[in-house]
């Protein structure tokens, strides 16, 4: 009998297992993806992103052109590692584009600008921005925090870098300070190297928190827009109210082909005799849950630190009431501002008719 030597082959090995992405990176994911983008970078605040992607995008001795309704600790921020950085800025009106074609200089390089306003709701005409920006060689920056890739994605208007804080509309309960940036390509490196500068990383859990949120983005989006809606057409129904800011498609027809709403803020002036706004800021004070409604004076907040002066010029008078609307059943809220309001009429009856 023959013996044939048989060769056995040694077992293959295993194929090495594709490393699992991080909750920071599926996070970043599935941003890029709602924007219809490549890649996005996760960073722990809206001033770190914002003033990475200034930096990342300008050279020494370049100029900014930044929004006027910029405010602190954002504005703070910018002013002081961009003086620093050898970089000018010049806050104008950016919901003008004559106001940002008057302030651009041979040195400009970026324009930088809110989709939406915070709290006067002001749209910025992204379209007409970014054609301007194409035909002079600029970079148009996009914070679009208060409404979200749900409601708007920038990068199809034309804008090369969009930011959003992840309050008040990623982050579903409201418990994660982080913010996003997502971009074109070529873009993100230098902005992930300014970001680094700057240190500190978005820990595992509120990152995976984010994640969470951002399954339901949509949904919550639609419902705060539809509550915000109601809640804006009872303020204008009161002779209390002298004017509600919330854009709409009426007013702003062009954003029918980029806008599918105006997110879950708005904002509200009470006649200026109304001195107390305690019964109107106690209306939102609910029950304390992240998906109720808040209410603020911005006067007394965001905007503290400027002068009675500074503020009257940039439209925040001590009257200035801003709303963010939850996603809950808006009725209480409505009912609860209503009795604020005709307890303040009651108490200044000449405001009664003097609504314009």
């Amino acid at each position: 009998m023959t013996v044939h030597d048989v060769t056995v082959a040694a077992p293959a090995a295993p194929a090495a297992a594709a490393p699992s992405r991080t909750s920071a990176q599926r996070v970043e994911d599935a941003f890029a993806a709602l924007h219809g983008a490549d890649a996005a970078l996760l960073v722990p605040s809206a001033v770190t992103a914002t003033t990475a992607v200034l930096l990342a995008l300008t050279n020494p001795g370049g100029h900014i052109i930044a929004s006027d309704q910029t405010c602190d600790p954002l504005r703070a921020a910018l002013l002081a590692e961009l003086t620093g950085a050898r970089r000018t800025v010049t806050f104008v009106d950016c919901t003008e584009v004559d106001a940002v074609v008057a302030a651009v200089r041979p040195a400009t390089q970026v324009v930088y600008t809110p989709s939406l306003s915070d709290p006067l709701m002001r749209l910025s005409p992204l379209g007409d921005l970014a054609t301007y920006a194409q035909m002079n060689d600029l970079l148009l920056v996009v914070d679009n925090t208060a409404l979200s890739p749900a409601e708007l994605r920038p990068l199809e208007t034309g804008a090369v870098v969009v930011i959003e804080d992840s309050s008040p509309c990623l982050d579903e309960w409201g418990d994660v300070s982080a913010a996003l940036v997502t971009c074109a390509g070529r873009y993100l490196a230098p902005i992930r190297e300014q970001a680094a500068r700057f240190g500190g990383h978005v820990d595992p859990w509120p990152a995976h928190l984010l994640e969470r949120s951002l399954s339901t983005l949509g949904l919550r989006l639609s419902a705060r827009r539809h509550n915000a809606e109601k809640v804006a057409d009872a303020l204008r129904e009161h002779p209390a109210v002298r004017v509600v800011h919330r854009p709409s498609f009426d007013e702003a027809p062009w954003a029918l082909e980029t806008h599918q709403g105006f997110g879950g803020l708005l904002a509200f002036e009470v006649a200026p005799e109304v001195r107390d706004l305690g019964g109107v800021l106690g209306a939102g004070a609910g029950d304390g849950r992240a998906t109720g409604s808040a209410l603020r004076l911005p006067a007394l907040t965001t905007h503290a630190h400027l002068s009675e002066r500074v503020r009257r010029e940039a439209g925040i008078s001590r009257q200035l009431v801003r709303v963010s609307v939850g996603t809950e059943d808006p009725g209480p809220l409505i009912r609860g501002l209503r009795q604020a309001l005709d307890a303040a009429l009651a108490a200044n009856p000449q405001t009664e008719g003097e609504r314009c």
